[in-house]
């Protein structure tokens, strides 16, 4: 259901923007708190980073009051997302899991915006309002996982992919998604040509596949189908489908500061 409303989201704002025009473009760079949201996981956020530019259209041939203040903005951006992670196993022998991931990704959002000039402040002082899906495909990442079980030298259960590991164990992108979809909703406030802006980046894809364990003894044990019998002894099958454990989606809270300028027409 995310993926169809995001894809119809993308659609429906690219057909509006062929009724726009280019009215500013600008850059903007920012910093913040970025993690990845795993229920399984205990995490902390790392420096996210974003940085990127940016085109805006203006909506001028609507029939309505706010036509001046609606706006649909079109950018590409390079941003760090990621987390830390940690992971105690107290059953014996106890082990504890730590780790990091630290990924790079070009993004391309497109966010439908409303902006509006503040009566109560001398001119050219502005606030908007945005929100908008963002396509990301990851470029390159780093992963360090370690696992340490005292008095259990095993490498089946003791490891460190900067160790134990290959130079590929640390690519981020080869044990998760390299392709990531989700929704940016922000607040900006603009005075004369700076901007500044503060914006929450909630992904909507799970970034690994990690197997159920119960879910997979369930198909074991029952062959995959399970039938049902109601009171008046009709009997259903269902089929039960495999369930991706990982919950892990990419989450950031981002503030940046930006120039903008507007398109100049001759």
């Amino acid at each position: 259901m995310r993926k169809i409303f995001t894809i119809l989201a993308f659609a429906i704002l690219l057909q509006v923007s062929a009724n726009a025009q280019f009215v500013r473009y600008g850059g903007r760079v920012g910093f913040g708190a970025s993690y990845i949201s795993d229920d399984l996981l205990t995490h902390s956020p790392i420096l996210g980073f974003n940085m990127g530019g940016y085109a805006d259209y203006m909506f001028t041939d609507m029939k309505n009051p706010w036509a001046d203040n609606i706006y649909l903005q079109v950018g590409f951006n390079i941003i760090r997302r990621g987390s830390t992670f940690q992971q105690v196993f107290v059953n014996e022998p106890r082990s504890i899991r730590q780790g990091y991931y630290h990924n790079w990704y070009a993004q391309i959002p497109v966010l439908f915006g409303f902006k509006y000039e503040i009566p109560q402040l001398p001119a050219e002082n502005f606030v908007n309002f945005y929100i908008g899906p963002t396509l990301n495909v990851g470029i390159f990442g780093r992963l360090w996982d370690r696992q340490v079980t005292p008095g259990t030298p095993q490498t089946s259960i003791n490891y460190d992919t900067y160790i134990t590991g290959d130079k590929f164990s640390r690519r981020s992108f080869r044990h998760m998604r390299r392709f990531d979809v989700g929704v940016i909703v922000g607040v900006g406030y603009q005075w004369h040509n700076l901007t500044f802006d503060l914006h929450l980046d909630h992904g909507f894809i799970a970034l690994m596949k990690k197997d159920d364990v119960l879910n997979s003894m369930e198909i074991n044990q029952t062959g995959g189908t399970v039938t049902n019998t109601d009171e008046s002894g009709h009997t259903t099958q269902t089929t039960i489908r495999n369930r991706n454990s990982y919950t892990g989606t990419n989450q950031a809270i981002m503030f940046s500061v930006g120039y903008q300028l507007p398109i100049n027409r001759f």
